[in-house]
């Protein structure tokens, strides 16, 4: 499952973030969309995790302080998808 990250500046270390979001799950990638503002990166952190791990997970990370800026965290829902 995908978590959208906010908040965190450009010079955010991709492995650093990586390693910090190990502590919750088994990290299977983290891209920085640079697109817009560019002084307001999100990242897309991929964790294998099923839907409702990755939510609690980003209620915990959610507003928490990291690399001195507050964090927005919230899954990223796949599109297309039927119930």
């Amino acid at each position: 499952m995908k978590l959208i990250l906010s908040g965190l500046g450009p010079e955010t270390d991709l492995e650093k973030l990586r390693e910090r979001m190990r502590h919750f799950g088994p990290v299977l990638g983290v891209e920085p969309i640079h697109e817009g503002d560019l002084e307001r990166p999100w990242f897309i952190v991929e964790l294998d995790l099923p839907t409702g791990a990755a939510t609690e997970v980003a209620r915990r990370i959610d507003g928490i302080y990291f690399n001195d800026r507050f964090v927005h965290a919230s899954v990223m829902l796949p599109v297309g998808r039927t119930s």
